[in-house]
């Protein structure tokens, strides 16, 4: 090779990352050159371009957010093709994999067969995680989730999402609308491939009405010695001074039918900031608590109740929301305590403080939905605060 074509080639490479618009052309120009040529050492340079390209951010024909990586690589880590980065060198890779397949990859994502359109079969679509050897936990979020709503027990027999692994979690079967969600799934700290985990989506069918069942769920492996695990116990982990949780398939009020699910039992927990003692749990909206009924109000209705809000007690016979330690007003010595809410509101003013450590929200719900759909209950959305500390 001459010093001229050397100097070419030069001049490719440093004005490739110059000019965006002319990527393209140059590569194209640079591979066009190269194969005219029969020197081994200048497909190194091709190379050179295929590495400096990959793994940067792109956006997918989806509008999601993929990764630019060769063609074959994409397809190794089972992932879709869904654009171009640099035309014939780079694709656009959804990492994503569907039904029967198995993953030790960090990132992967599990949508349904048809993503991004719905689908609307009778199947089972079942995956396998495999965790690499320095993985404890992962965290699974949902960017999207429909499936079929609860029957009126509340209980997920049409379609179920559900999570088996060998570790004996109790962990809840979910259906219904469940976007921007997430929970933690302990995996042991063995070695690799000693705990899988099972992720299965059962459906049944056509069921009429507007449902489009989607799915698209993130699947993040946590190392052992990460400060983002999960404490032991919580299903749910929020790392921020104020955020808002929500309860699996909140949404609009459906009509004489509880919304939420039965059968809960887990914990919602919220990593204490430095400097701060204390919480405040309030409703997002006026009526965004509806949670859990008492026995001996079972003859009051949403119009016709006196009462609406209940604590203490009154909770104990049916679902309720537990917060210790908790009280009406902050730093009020004549506040009762109480840990257990339900009813069609939180407390009496919508808002509740609490300054017991660790910061958790309790979720509990039986498998008798008979008054609480009588109250059309639809579940619960709650901002929280955390509160500095007071000398």
């Amino acid at each position: 090779m001459n010093l001229s074509m050397l100097l070419v080639v030069i001049f490719l490479v440093i004005s490739y990352d110059s000019r965006a618009e002319g990527q393209k052309s140059a590569i194209t120009v640079t591979n066009n050159f190269i194969n005219r040529t029969s020197f081994p050492w200048i497909h190194g340079i091709s190379n050179l371009f295929t590495f400096y390209q990959a793994y940067r951010p792109c956006q997918t024909e989806f509008n999601t957010t993929g990764t630019c990586l060769a063609k074959s690589d994409c397809l190794a880590r089972n992932g879709m093709a869904a654009g171009a980065c640099v035309a014939g060198v780079t694709v656009c890779c959804d990492l994503k994999f569907t039904c029967g397949g198995r993953t030790d990859k960090n990132g992967t994502i599990f949508v349904n067969q048809k993503y991004p359109l719905a689908d609307n079969m009778t199947n089972t679509c079942q995956i396998t995680i495999e965790k690499q050897p320095n993985v404890c936990q992962l965290r699974l979020d949902f960017d999207e989730f429909t499936l079929a709503q609860p029957d009126e027990n509340g209980q997920c027999t049409t379609d179920s999402f559900m999570i088996r692994t060998s570790v004996g979690e109790r962990l809840p079967i979910l259906c219904g609308e469940n976007p921007g969600q997430h929970l933690y799934i302990d995996v042991g700290s063995g070695f690799i491939n000693s705990n899988p985990v099972v992720l299965s989506v059962v459906t049944n069918g056509a069921i009429g009405g507007d449902l489009e069942r989607r799915w698209r769920i993130k699947i993040n492996m946590v190392p052992c010695d990460s400060l983002n695990m999960a404490p032991s116990g919580c299903l749910q982990y929020f790392r921020s001074p104020s955020g808002t949780v929500q309860s699996f398939n909140y949404g609009r009020l459906i009509p004489n039918r509880a919304r939420y699910l039965s059968n809960l039992r887990y914990t919602a927990c919220i990593r204490t900031e430095e400097n701060f003692c204390g919480i405040k749990w309030r409703t997002e909206q006026p009526n965004s608590f509806s949670w859990g009924w008492p026995v001996n109000q079972s003859d009051q209705t949403r119009k016709n109740a006196t009462v609406l809000a209940f604590a203490g007690g009154h909770c104990n016979s049916d679902d309720y929301i537990g917060i210790d330690q908790a009280t009406y007003e902050d730093n009020n010595p004549l506040a009762l305590d109480e840990d257990r809410f339900c009813g069609l509101g939180l407390m009496h003013h919508g808002q509740v403080f609490s300054r017991s450590k660790p910061f958790q929200l309790k979720v509990r719900s039986n498998n008798d939905h008979r008054l609480n759909g009588k109250q059309s209950q639809q579940g619960f959305d709650l901002h929280f605060t955390q509160l500095p500390c007071v000398l």
